[in-house]
């Protein structure tokens, strides 16, 4: 029986005030992908998703929008406990940091002012802790000019900050090429995303068969 599978897409929105929110560019593409390949190959998928990436996922699936980071993170948590020899893949485009200031006020326009930013959860760090027997595939976007060398590096970093089974690692100016799947024991690189992409649903379901574990 194959494992279920959580995948989060889109990016989360942390308020500023009751207008204004801190985003990124995440259409959340990849992991609606990711989804629908998944559940065709027979696979029980959920999708927690951003507004913007729901609009454009199957209505077939178990879904759930997500806004803030504290709001992903307590659903991915329910989820987990719910699933705890289940499988996360962590597409999301997730906030690093939020505002604890003006509530459901709205900061009045036409003049400057200053906000404080505070760090958010690291969700990602936190998996493994919420069940030792969740399989974890993170992904990580690098800034713009680091080097392949390099971005194995970050990747590994975060491979063994999170304890993911997979790093799934691009450069943020070329997302379509040079992507590069990591685990403890090789580096595997693909010119094509989409290759990439492939190369990683095949991982998955060794996963999920128990032919691939760490």
């Amino acid at each position: 029986m194959k494992r279920p599978v959580l995948i989060t897409a889109g990016a989360t929105r942390n308020p500023i005030d009751s207008m204004r929110v801190i985003t990124a560019n995440s259409s959340g593409k990849t992991g609606v992908s990711l989804a629908t390949s998944l559940s065709d190959l027979g696979f029980e998928v959920t999708v927690f998703g951003s507004a913007r990436a729901l609009t454009i996922l199957p209505s077939q699936f178990q879904s759930r929008e997500f806004g803030s980071t504290r709001n992903l993170q307590n659903l991915m948590q329910h989820w987990v406990v719910q699933n705890p020899n289940g499988i996360v893949v962590h597409c999301a485009a997730v906030g690093d940091f939020e505002y604890r200031g003006s509530g459901n006020n709205k900061i009045p326009s036409g003049q400057r002012f200053t906000i404080e930013l505070h760090p958010t959860p690291k969700i990602l760090d936190q998996l493994k802790k919420w069940s030792e027997t969740l399989v974890v595939v993170s992904f990580k976007a690098a800034a713009p000019n680091t080097s392949n060398a390099e971005l194995i590096e970050i990747a590994r970093a975060q491979l063994h900050r999170t304890t993911s089974d997979l790093v799934f690692a691009n450069v943020l100016e070329r997302t379509e090429h040079d992507v590069l799947i990591l685990d403890d024991t090789e580096a595997a690189w693909f010119t094509q995303r989409q290759d990439g992409l492939h190369a990683l649903i095949e991982r998955l379901q060794q996963f999920s068969l128990g032919e691939q574990q760490h």
